[in-house]
């Protein structure tokens, strides 16, 4: 039997975030939330911290606090909501 039956199982009771694990911001897109699902941060917190370092670092590393807070500062993080309801 394939792989794909056994995979899909397993993962049936994993939570789709709707946070960032790393950053705290909310996902916004498609794509921050599969890299949030699969990664554990959003696309700018994967290619920016998990990507590289987890290479370098170990599969598990994460960044300390000050690393987001001052990558998050230089990057000016500032919340824009994709819809507006009113």
């Amino acid at each position: 039997m394939s792989n794909f039956i056994d995979i899909y199982i397993n993962e049936r009771k994993k939570v789709v975030p709707a946070f960032c694990k790393i950053c705290g911001n909310i996902l916004q897109s498609l794509e921050d939330t599969a890299s949030a699902y699969r990664n554990g941060g959003c696309k700018d917190c994967f290619v920016s911290f998990l990507e590289p370092n987890r290479s370098l670092k170990g599969k598990e590393w994460e960044p300390n606090k000050k690393e987001v807070k001052d990558w998050l500062s230089r990057k000016k993080v500032q919340f824009k909501p994709m819809y507006k309801f009113f």
